[in-house]
């Protein structure tokens, strides 16, 4: 399994040194794709200055969501476990406007796998983005740690073309927040406003 995925790896750089990255963010690697049946998939990764499990304490724990992602976030990681996250500092667990993310597969330092369970009120297309899965692969590499964000489930149809080009600009905005919180800090959600 470990060979594969370094297999993986070094196809996935090696296609990143000869395909420039639609993504405006020059320290991302974009190899997005669609598949046979049209379904596409956004695939952004990113060398991150920390170790395997200083990232996946990032993206698989509350308090990880808390230093780069959003200000408030509940919940701990367990498969079928829910993790509710917020953008309003006021926000408390239960909160109906919360959004909520369902882990669905969870390997300690190497693999986070979720899909949204709730949106907040009034998200466009919500039901159609509760059928996506965000996929999130850590691997060592370089003294640091390659991390690929795989959110996959967006099928043919102009609601999913909507939410598509959302999370294609959004996800690469969540994969720059990620690398910065690992070369200047945690995030100071007091000052961010």
């Amino acid at each position: 399994m470990k060979q594969l995925f370094v297999l993986f790896a070094a196809v996935l750089l090696a296609s990143c040194a000869s395909q420039p990255s639609q993504t405006p963010v020059s320290a991302i690697c974009d190899t997005s794709f669609t598949d046979a049946a049209g379904v596409r998939t956004i695939q952004l990764s990113i060398q991150v200055k920390a170790t395997p499990a200083e990232v996946y304490a990032a993206v698989a724990t509350s308090a990880g969501w808390r230093t780069w992602a959003v200000p408030l976030a509940f919940g701990e990681p367990q498969v079928g476990g829910v993790m509710e996250t917020s953008y309003n500092a006021m926000a408390r667990a239960g909160d109906v406007a919360n959004i909520q993310q369902e882990f669905v597969a969870l390997l300690p330092n190497r693999l986070v796998v979720f899909h949204t369970r709730r949106a907040p009120p009034g998200f466009p297309e919500a039901e159609l983005l509760y059928r996506a899965h965000s996929i999130i692969e850590i691997a060592p590499e370089g003294g640091g740690t390659l991390l690929t964000f795989s959110h996959t489930g967006f099928a043919p149809g102009a609601g999913y073309d909507k939410l598509y080009k959302f999370f294609r600009a959004g996800d690469a905005e969540t994969m720059e927040n990620l690398r910065k919180r690992f070369e200047t800090g945690p995030v100071d959600w007091a000052s961010a406003k």
